[in-house]
């Protein structure tokens, strides 16, 4: 059972942002949630011994082994909370490793109550390749040109008639947006098969045209490449 057993209605994630559905994905992971209890163990046991912000014996606290971690540091990014050229502080270790600016989070709050600080996605990040979608059929319009003519108002004409056929396939159900509005109902569908409830009469399933196995795949997908969410367009 997901530790996030808890939540039951799922129409709070209608009027989610992409950053807070990156949160919705990411707090149900399973390496995150390990992390997190590590983390705030050690946080914990430092606050017991040195006190707790502002009141804490920061030198002290910064000396003990349990307050950092040895990794190559990027000065650019983690110069403020690193401690030396290899030790970065717990706290700042959990946001370099998964992406965020910020105390971390527990992952039973859900992105309502978190008010989640993303880091910017460098510029050579590349979206990984999602099963769920390359299984489908791709959808293929040819347009003709006549290269003796202007080709100007011919490519304002073929832009037009790309926005008539996608929308045409949009009615029919034939063509998912790569928006939040497209995604969401899907999301909703997989974030409640991720928390273990039954799927067998999920009406998101059904109004999706997609399978349990399709859910499954999208999933997975969006537990471990949660930051691809934030590339998406907001409508």
């Amino acid at each position: 059972m997901s530790e996030i057993s808890a939540l039951i209605d799922y129409s709070y994630t209608q009027t989610l942002t992409k950053e807070q559905w990156a949160w919705e994905f990411m707090r149900r992971n399973k390496e995150y949630q390990k992390d997190y209890q590590w983390f705030i163990t050690q946080w914990r046991a430092l606050e017991k011994d040195y006190g707790r912000s502002p009141n804490m014996d920061y030198q002290a606290w910064k000396q003990d082994p349990r307050s950092y971690k040895i990794i190559d540091i990027s000065s650019e990014q983690d110069g403020n909370c690193a401690i030396s050229d290899d030790k970065l502080l717990i706290e700042c270790w959990m946001g370099n490793k998964w992406g965020f600016f910020q105390f971390p989070q527990s992952p039973k709050l859900s992105a309502l109550d978190v008010d989640i600080t993303w880091r910017p996605l460098p510029p050579d990040y590349k979206v990984a390749e999602n099963p769920a979608e390359t299984n489908k059929n791709k959808v293929v319009q040819s347009i003709e040109f006549d290269l003796s003519k202007p080709l100007k108002e011919q490519l304002e004409k073929a832009k037009q008639q790309v926005i008539i056929s996608q929308r045409r396939l949009r009615k029919q159900g034939n063509l998912t947006p790569f928006t939040l509005i497209g995604k969401k109902n899907l999301w909703m569908a997989c974030i409640k098969m991720i928390d273990t409830y039954s799927n067998s009469d999920n009406d998101l399933l059904e109004e999706s045209g997609l399978d349990k196995s399709q859910v499954n795949r999208e999933a997975e997908y969006y537990l471990k490449h949660y930051l691809n969410i934030l590339s998406f367009m907001d409508k």
